[in-house]
Parts: structure tokens; sequence; C-alpha cells
């Protein structure tokens, strides 16, 4: 599988973008807000994330959309690569794996799933994250249609995205285990606390990691199919 990138970032974390951009193992266009002044309003975040999506390249497969204050491992792009040529050309791919919150207990239960049978996947029905989200690049254009309807606008960035795939192509999203990008500790631009902590990312590279333990029903992609 072959997989184009953006970041999408704020001027105020151009240092941090920058800092991710020169981490991945390949060029990396930065896509910046152009309103200068951070803002809570979820429009704005989703209109810098819109055009992060839309600088998909057509000759690829996936696309993936990585935030500012990611935190990516060793020969990360590549590393994603290698996990979507098992997950196969359709399907939703987060590269973080949080903890989730207190509440999230289907998360808990995916991630000790995982970890207990030795697998390096684990999946939810809707995406949990937006660190670093990856998406075949020929669903982009009607996902980026159907997010960007007004109905949406009070939605955040991730929830939109998410729900499109869940509830419109009846997709699950996956996750690698261990994750392969982090949240930095940084203080957020929207009012989300003063930094956020997460689990431990992959500390060596992305290729180091077998795609192929898989649980036994392997990668389904639909929400109502057992995984």
């Amino acid at each position: 599988m072959k997989i184009s990138a953006a970041i999408m970032a704020h001027p105020e974390r151009r240092e941090h973008a920058e800092r991710v951009q020169a981490a991945l193992d390949r060029p990396v266009e930065i896509v910046y807000d152009t309103n200068p002044v951070p803002s809570a309003d979820p429009q704005q975040r989703w209109e810098t994330g819109k055009r992060a999506w839309e600088a998909y390249d057509p000759d690829s497969d996936w696309h993936m959309v990585i935030q500012d204050d990611a935190l990516p491992c060793g020969e990360f792009l590549a590393g994603v690569e290698e996990a979507l040529s098992v997950l196969g050309p359709r399907g939703l791919f987060s590269a973080h794996t949080g903890e989730g919150r207190r509440d999230q207990v289907h998360v808990h239960k995916a991630w000790n799933r995982a970890l207990r049978e030795g697998h390096s996947w684990m999946t939810t029905r809707s995406l949990c994250w937006g660190v670093a989200i990856a998406a075949p690049t020929n669903t982009i254009d009607a996902m980026l249609a159907w997010c960007s309807q007004p109905v949406r606008a009070e939605q955040n960035y991730d929830m939109r995205i998410g729900r499109f795939y869940r509830d419109t192509l009846k997709w699950r999203t996956w996750y690698p285990v261990p994750s392969l990008a982090d949240h930095a500790d940084v203080p957020s631009l929207v009012g989300h606390g003063q930094g956020r902590t997460s689990r431990v990312a992959h500390e060596g590279s992305a290729l180091d990691i077998d795609w192929s333990i898989t649980p036994r029903t392997g990668l389904p992609l639909y929400t109502w199919q057992a995984a």
C-alpha cells in the first residue's frame, strides 16, 4: 500500500509542526490554519483539517493527516504502509492507540484483549482519536463533502470523520498495538487542558512490528462483523 500524508497545524504551533515534519521518514507538507488567532470553534479546526485531507496524492492508496502535537515513532510512514498492506484497501486506520477515558470501557476491553492474545491490532466501531488518521484516497472526497455539511458545524474534527466511516460506510476503525504515535505534552490551543498524556508509543521502528498477528477473525471491515 502506498500512503501520502499531510500535517495539519496552527501557525502558533509552527515549531511543533516542524518537529513532526522532521521526525517523519519522508517529506510531508504542513497545512497551516489560515486564521492566525487560535479558536475553540470546531469549524475553524475543520477547515484546516479539510485542506490537509485535500492534499492527498491521487496516486496513493491511502492518505494520512497528522496533527501538530503528534510524536511519531521511527520509520513511521513506512511502517504504516506495511500495516495497511495487511488491513487491505478499505477501512479507517488510527496510528494513535490511546488509553481512553475512564468511561470508555470498550477501549479498555479492546486494548486488554490485544495484549492478552498478543495481537498487533485492536478495533472500535468508531474513531476515538484524531492524532494521525488514515483513510483510502477513493473515499476522501465523499467524506469531506459529508463532513462539511452545515448540520455538522458544531462537531469536532475527528468526530465528523469517525461518524462518516461508521454511519455512512459502516466501517470499523483499526489501531496498531502498540501505538505508533503519541500526543506531545504541549498546551492545547482550544481549551482542552494544559497538555495531554497517553499510552507511550512504540520506541523502535514501526517496521519492527509483525502486522500479520491479527485476531482469529482477521480484520473485518464492517461494524456488524465480529472482531
